[in-house]
Parts: structure tokens; sequence; C-alpha cells
């Protein structure tokens, strides 16, 4: 059970935001955003007994219909890479690939939970969005600070600060 829950905070982080040992980045496309681009730190803390907490760096490109998401330990290695499009999902990590049929799908399997994709790119756009069983803090989005909680089931909470 423990290590199951490790494992999902570990999953949760990678959807909150939102693979071997190497240092890719994203490639920043040029045509990105600041709506469409972030990078930054993010926290899980999964409250099951004992307690479960995940941290890493990240570095997020896209929407909820298409993008990437890259999660770094704080040594630089890569630890996750995510890609999606609006008909498939892929997840790169420790050297496997896993497929899905999209993003949802890919969170829903990892997770247990119903991951607010959508509303999670709102909440980095600053935008109080709601989202069914989550709690969203916005207070300090203007300061790159954005936390939300899960309030069902398994109870967990995320922190994201984002560089500038």
């Amino acid at each position: 059970m423990r290590v199951r829950s490790l494992w999902r905070a570990a999953w949760l982080a990678m959807f909150f935001l939102l693979g071997g040992c190497s240092n890719t980045a994203i490639l920043k496309n040029p045509s990105s955003t600041p709506e469409t681009y972030w990078q930054g730190r993010l926290s899980v803390k999964v409250f099951s007994n004992p307690v479960q907490a995940f941290t890493a760096s990240f570095e997020l490109q896209g929407q909820p219909s298409e993008g990437e998401l890259i999660l770094t330990s704080p040594l630089g290695s890569t630890l996750a890479r995510m890609r999606w499009t609006p008909s498939s999902a892929v997840l790169i990590s420790n050297g496997a690939e896993r497929h899905f049929d999209s993003l949802q799908a890919l969170a829903q399997q990892a997770t247990g939970a119903d991951i607010p994709v959508a509303s999670l790119f709102a909440w980095l756009r600053g935008i109080q969005e709601d989202a069914p069983g989550w709690q969203a803090n916005l207070e300090d989005a203007v300061n790159g600070r954005i936390s939300a909680r899960h309030i069902e089931a398994v109870q967990a909470e995320f922190k994201i600060i984002l560089e500038r």
C-alpha cells in the first residue's frame, strides 16, 4: 500500500503541473506564449498513512488538447516525459513507453482519480475554474504560486511555484 501511495503521489505530480537519466529539456517553441508555456517547481502530498510526498522541477508546454510535460529531479535528471494530442497520450518513464487514448485516460489510469486537466491549465493562467472534488487557491497566482487540494477519496494537495 505504501509503494502504491508513493506512486500515486508521483503520478499526481506529473499531472500538476499536471524516463531514464537524460537531461533532455523542452525546446520552447518560438510561438509559445505565457499562456502555453510554464516552468517551475511542484510538490505533491498524498494524505495516506503514512503521508507521501514528491517534488520535482517541471516544464510544461501546450494546452489540454496537445502538449508536453517534463519532470526533472533536483539534480536535473529526467524523471518522466508526457506528450499528448487530441487522439493519444504517451508517458515515457524509466526507459519504458506507455500509450493511452487521451491525457485524461492517462491521468485516470495512473492516479485512480479524475484529474481536472482543463482546470489545471486555467489555474496556471490565473483563472479560477471549478473542478469537482478540487479546491484551487489562486490568491498568489500573480506571484507564480498556485495550490489545489483534492478533497474526495484519496486526499492530496499540490503546490506550484512558477519561474518567470
